[in-house]
């Protein structure tokens, strides 16, 4: 797909899976499980989709999945298996490479959207990818390294702290235009400050919906995940860029939707 100056390509980066009462909150099971079979464990399947906008000497990268660093008991909770990193064969898969991409905007800072961020090699952790820049809001990044109990284990400082302190994260404060086609909307239900891009010309517009719709399912007004910190602002940031998307004839891309990539919204 092309917008603007930009050609738009979907980055498959694997799946995981994660308690379903969870992902879909107060929505009884049995209305959920009709459109996400759950495991024996009650866990369903969430894909990892990242987006690649090229265009304008610039190769951007939205969202890095969960990479590589993970402890066999980890893989094992989150039902999380590769054997090379899932972003880098689908980029390779594409013809691109790590040193390709210029630009990384992190749409927040849980594990699951900036594991791929980094790579460990020799010890250390380092940026994955050598060449780019990464944007996150400022406010996540400030929550992220002091979370609350409710979602301190949405967060892994080994995938975002190496990345200030090499010097390529920038720090960005509310509503931002990365460039005259891209522009990043700021949401504070799922977490503070949640940075979704939305891409655009004069006839198409295609909107991230990170994880203010992981799923499909999402766009009912009162599934809500419970892993929200504010429900109540999810719901009215949900009612606000539905009317706007249905209004505009949006695109929304999905990031995590087993079944959907994307969709177009009607009133």
């Amino acid at each position: 797909m092309k917008i603007g100056g930009y050609e738009i390509h979907s980055i498959e980066g694997g799946s995981f899976s994660l308690d379903g009462g969870a992902l879909y909150g107060i929505i009884p099971r049995p209305l959920w499980q009709k459109v996400s079979p759950p495991d024996s464990v009650n866990r369903v399947e969430v894909r990892l989709r990242s987006l690649l906008f090229v265009g304008r000497g610039r190769t951007i990268l939205v969202d890095t999945g969960m990479g590589l660093n993970w402890s066999d008991k980890s893989r094992e909770i989150y039902n999380y298996s590769y054997v090379e990193n899932p972003i880098m064969e689908s980029l390779k898969a594409q013809g691109f490479a790590t040193e390709d991409i210029t630009d990384v905007i992190l749409s927040h800072l849980h594990f699951d959207h900036t594991g791929g961020a980094v790579v460990f090699e020799n010890g250390v952790y380092r940026p994955q990818f050598p060449r780019a820049v990464y944007y996150i809001q400022k406010e996540q990044f400030e929550w992220a390294a002091r979370p609350s109990g409710k979602d301190r284990g949405s967060y892994i400082e080994g995938t975002f702290m190496p990345l200030m302190e090499a010097g390529v994260m920038t720090l960005l404060d509310g509503y931002t235009r990365i460039d005259d086609e891209i522009e990043l909307l700021v949401f504070n239900g799922h977490t503070k400050a949640q940075q979704l891009p939305r891409v655009f010309d004069e006839r198409k517009s295609l909107f991230y919906a990170g994880d203010l719709f992981a799923f499909s399912y999402h766009i009912r007004p009162p599934c809500i995940m419970a892993y929200d910190l504010d429900p109540l602002t999810t719901l009215r940031e949900k009612d606000e860029i539905l009317t706007r998307a249905a209004a505009e004839g949006w695109i929304v891309f999905f990031q995590h939707d087993p079944q959907y990539t994307a969709v177009t919204i009607g009133k």
